[in-house]
C-alpha cells in the first residue's frame, strides 16, 4: 500500500456540476483526496449507473498518471484497503466515443500532484477537468429500435439489466435529495420513486452498504472549509464530504 506519511493535507470528497460547454452525458466532476481517513475499513464504493473516467496519483514517488474508464457498478463494493492519494475525474452516462490523448492526462496528473499536498491549485484542477469534460464526444443514440434490441444494448454497454440500471438511477436520485432535503425518510422514499420506506431501506443497503439514516448523515451538506474559496466554484458544488 502506498505510504501516506507525506500526505498531511485534509481529506475531502467534492462533486461539481459540469461546465456549460460539456455534452449532456457528462453528469458530474469529482475530486477525492485521502490518507486512509474517509476510505477507512468498513467504507466502500456505491453502486452507480455511470461510467467513471478518472486520473489518480498515489504518492510523491508515483510516476503515473493512472488512467481508468470504469463501467457502471451493479452493487456496493467494500474497500479491500484504504485509499492514500488523490483521484479526480468525470462521471458519464455513456461511454465516450474516443479517449483523450495521453498529454491531457499528463497535464491533469501534474496538477493533481500539487493538490495532493495542498489546496492552492484546486481552481486550476477544476478548470482542467472542465476542459476534459468539454473535449469529450459521444456516439449518437439510435432513435428507433425494438425493446429486445434496447435491452441487449443496455446490457452490452453497462454490464447489467435495464431493470437493475433503473433501480440504481432511482437510488442516485435519492442520494441527491438526501443531501438537501429535511423531509421525513418516508416522504423522501415516495418522492424518489420507491414503493415505501422498507423498499428504500433495502436499496440503500444493497447499493450503499448502509441504512437511509446513515446515508443521510453522510450526504448532508457540510461546510466548504478552507480548501475551496473560489466563489465561481462554490456555486457548482453538488456534494462534499470532508474529514
Amino acid at each position: 500500500m502506498p505510504s501516506s506519511s507525506d500526505l498531511t493535507a485534509a481529506p475531502f470528497y467534492l462533486e461539481f456540476a459540469p461546465p456549460a460547454g460539456a455534452e449532456a452525458q457528462v453528469e458530474t466532476l469529482y475530486v477525492f483526496r485521502d490518507a486512509g481517513v474517509l476510505s477507512r475499513r468498513g467504507r466502500g464504493l456505491f453502486a452507480t449507473d455511470l461510467f467513471d473516467l478518472s486520473v489518480s496519483v498515489l504518492n510523491a514517488c508515483d510516476t503515473g498518471p493512472h488512467v481508468s474508464l470504469a463501467p457502471p457498478r451493479p452493487g456496493f463494493v467494500p474497500r479491500r484497503a484504504s485509499f492514500c492519494g488523490i483521484v479526480a475525474g468525470l462521471r458519464l452516462s455513456s461511454r465516450p466515443q474516443h479517449m483523450p490523448p495521453a498529454e491531457t492526462f499528463d497535464s491533469l496528473a501534474s496538477i493533481l500532484r500539487r493538490v495532493r499536498v495542498g489546496d492552492d491549485a484546486m481552481p486550476e484542477l477544476v478548470t482542467a477537468l472542465d476542459g476534459l469534460a468539454e473535449d469529450l464526444s459521444f456516439a449518437a443514440i439510435p432513435q428507433a429500435f425494438s425493446d429486445r434490441t434496447g435491452r441487449r444494448r443496455i446490457r452490452a454497454e453497462t454490464g447489467m439489466s435495464r431493470r437493475r440500471l433503473a433501480a440504481i438511477r432511482r437510488f442516485r436520485r435519492l442520494v441527491d435529495e438526501l443531501a438537501c432535503q429535511t423531509l421525513p425518510l418516508s416522504d423522501l422514499a415516495l418522492d424518489a420513486g420507491f414503493y415505501d420506506q422498507p423498499h428504500m431501506s433495502s436499496a440503500c443497503r444493497a447499493f450503499a452498504g448502509m441504512s437511509p439514516g446513515a446515508l443521510r448523515g453522510q450526504a448532508a451538506r457540510q461546510p466548504l472549509g478552507h480548501f475551496l474559496q473560489d466563489e465561481r466554484l462554490k456555486t457548482r458544488v453538488k456534494h462534499i464530504i470532508n474529514g
